[in-house]
């Protein structure tokens, strides 16, 4: 193909992902910006995020609001009145209805009363950190909820309206056996979700984990042992009816996360509260990404000051690097990167420079990617080196 000049807009939707950043407890594998305190600034911290939509939201006008998340943290602990009063603000001041409002929430910190009032507030899609089914593995990750208190969460949602339940699950935890992930698998699939994430454990440096690992004493599974978790995973779920569609997404048909796909399409997202980011495609090709302070002081102190915009930490790209994360963010996905609508969208074939191409061949040659005249996506066995295949595709 040849470079054609990009036709289409830069951004096509709008997805507003709210962080909520209290926790009852800090889990030893998360390096999120939470705040762990006995009480919650529930009026303070709506007040805050409001203020600091109405001073951003004139850079994403005129973008259609397809999703809204409320993301943590433990967004499931904010009461209901304080987080509805966020969800209608943002509803006012932006075009469209969103088709998808997400709460994340822990099995166990949702009884039924608080579930109604969420999908009273128009919430219609509630997502579980079930993470595992085995109380021993629970409290070795720093869960506090038991295994019993996932179905429990599960039908207290579907007492409540939720049609659209989801939940995650991980794998390579330390001292987890093949038998574990093989049940826990079969028993969240018993439960009927309508969307499964399932990840391995990433163990983050500056974590109480990350400690462990340095000195030996972590004791999670070898990195084969890993990797056959993954295909077990994928077997499993893909044989009880779900669709694969990214590297660790798993949906019925036409539940697929309609927030998440707006990262791996690099659409336009604004995030809102302590440490969310928010990424703004321009005209010209670039990107903008933002991120706001970590630290909840800092946060709240900013925003209540004018004009309530927080400092950010602003990363900005040029259009041969938004080029690249395209790329990077469409392979994670099963429908791949369409060549055409690549082109359209960034100006040049995705496999336009002869260092592309060469790497992509041989890429091909792995067994990692297939490519086609229409189409290049990770292959089954590519999805184990998503990675790989990023940085060996980027152009630098």
């Amino acid at each position: 193909m040849t470079s054609i000049a990009a036709t289409v807009d830069p951004a096509r939707a709008l997805g507003v992902y709210v962080h909520f950043p209290f926790c009852t407890s800090r889990c030893p594998y998360c390096d999120f910006a939470v705040a762990v305190r006995p009480t919650i600034p529930h009026d303070a911290y709506a007040d805050a995020v409001v203020a600091e939509m109405e001073a951003r939201a004139a850079d994403f006008a005129g973008l259609p609001l397809v999703s809204l998340y409320f993301g943590g943290g433990t967004p499931g602990l904010w009461r209901a009145d304080a987080l509805g009063r966020v969800a209608e603000q943002i509803r006012r001041r932006f075009a469209g209805t969103p088709k998808e409002i997400t709460v994340e929430a822990n099995p166990g910190d949702l009884a039924q009363p608080h579930l109604r009032e969420l999908r009273g507030l128009g919430v219609n899609r509630v997502s579980f950190g079930a993470q595992a089914f085995q109380d021993d593995l629970l409290r070795r990750i720093g869960r506090k909820h038991s295994a019993a208190a996932i179905p429990a969460a599960f039908e207290a949602a579907r007492r409540a309206g939720f049609d659209n339940v989801c939940a995650d699950l991980m794998f390579g935890l330390p001292g987890q056996s093949m038998d574990d992930w093989r049940a826990s698998l079969a028993a969240l699939c018993a439960l009927g979700p309508e969307h499964i994430t399932a990840y391995a454990l990433t163990v983050e440096t500056n974590t109480r984990f990350g400690a462990l690992d340095r000195t030996g004493r972590l004791g999670r599974p070898e990195d084969e042992a890993v990797a056959a978790m993954y295909s077990l995973g994928h077997h499993t779920l893909t044989a009880a009816g779900y669709e694969h569609y990214e590297i660790s997404s798993y949906a019925r048909p036409g539940r697929r996360a309609i927030h998440n796909s707006l990262y791996w399409t690099l659409d336009a997202y604004l995030g809102l509260g302590m440490s969310a980011s928010s990424f703004r495609p321009l005209a010209d090709g670039s990107g903008v990404r933002s991120t706001n302070p970590r630290s909840l002081r800092t946060y709240l102190d900013e925003v209540n000051g004018a004009p309530a915009l927080p400092s950010t930490d602003v990363d900005t790209r040029s259009p041969a690097q938004v080029e690249d994360e395209a790329l990077w963010l469409g392979l994670r996905m099963s429908d791949g990167v369409g060549r055409r609508a690549h082109a359209l969208r960034y100006g040049q074939d995705p496999l336009e420079s002869p260092q592309r191409q060469a790497a992509a061949d041989k890429c091909v040659g792995a067994g990692w990617l297939e490519v086609t005249p229409d189409r290049i996506r990770l292959t089954g066995e590519g999805f184990l080196f998503a990675d790989e295949v990023a940085v060996r595709l980027a152009r630098g």
